[in-house]
């Protein structure tokens, strides 16, 4: 119960990663906000969290959207104490996107939600909590595709590469109001699909040294972590949570071919 009286918002909450954090959060102790534009995933999990999670449909990308969101924080809890940037856009056509096919709107919709969004929650969390001599904690949720790059998805690893350079410099311009601001790399997580490698099915065993996936859980467990006072002397940070992935050199041979004739 580390976060007892404390207020949290987790955006993207409603399901996946972001409903994991917002479950062990609650466990915690916090009264948490559930900040999602899946209102369906959203207030079902308020609703199984009962009095100590609240839903708000949120679309991060919009700044209104996000100073209703603090403010019913506000208004509910008194304060805001920690803030979870785990909403995020992930472009997905069915098809390969290469670089050169790569669309305006994939693009502008990606910067709008992954990087715009967690600026907006951020400056708007942070404003609260300068107001306290506490501060507060914020935590964003990034990607191995921040410095190890996926084919193919170029969007999504130039947004969360974004994420980690805006974290060391939130925690520096922060620090003095103490708010200390990390990030959490999650690895091959299982929500609700297997572990894949572009679209070829293969085992954890093949990718993942401690031979199996993550879940929402493993990575909530850090969040958990990063927002108590246990890590109080802790910002500007990057905790990767993947299995070991991030350590091996090794991976799976896969096939990566693309048809660059029509650019030729």
């Amino acid at each position: 119960m580390r976060l007892m009286g404390k207020c949290a918002i987790v955006t993207g909450g409603g399901n996946g990663i972001g409903a994991g954090c917002a479950r062990r959060l609650a466990a915690e102790g916090a009264q948490v906000f559930i900040a999602d534009i899946d209102e369906a995933g959203g207030a079902a999990l308020a609703a199984q969290l009962g009095k100590s999670a609240h839903y708000v449909r949120t679309d991060v990308s919009q700044r209104a959207a996000v100073e209703a969101l603090m403010m019913a924080a506000l208004e509910s809890c008194g304060s805001v104490d920690v803030l979870v940037n785990n909403a995020a856009f992930v472009h997905k056509t069915g098809v390969v996107e290469n670089f050169l096919e790569y669309s305006d709107e994939a693009w502008q919709r990606t910067l709008e939600v992954n990087l715009s969004g967690l600026f907006y929650c951020s400056q708007s969390a942070a404003r609260l909590m300068a107001q306290r001599e506490t501060g507060g904690s914020i935590i964003n949720i990034s990607s191995g595709g921040a410095t190890r790059a996926h084919r193919h998805m170029f969007g999504y690893d130039t947004s969360k590469g974004g994420i980690e350079a805006a974290t060391r410099s939130m925690a520096l311009d922060l620090a003095p109001v103490n708010i200390r601001v990390n990030c959490v790399v999650p690895g091959s997580t299982r929500v609700d699909h297997g572990t894949a490698v572009g679209d070829s099915p293969v085992q954890p065993s093949d990718v993942i040294p401690l031979s199996r996936q993550g879940t929402p859980a493993d990575i909530a467990a850090a969040v958990a972590f990063l927002a108590s006072d246990d890590a109080a002397y802790i910002t500007g940070a990057r905790i990767v949570v993947d299995g070991g992935m991030d350590a091996q050199l090794r991976t799976p041979t896969v096939d990566y071919s693309y048809n660059f004739s029509a650019w030729r």
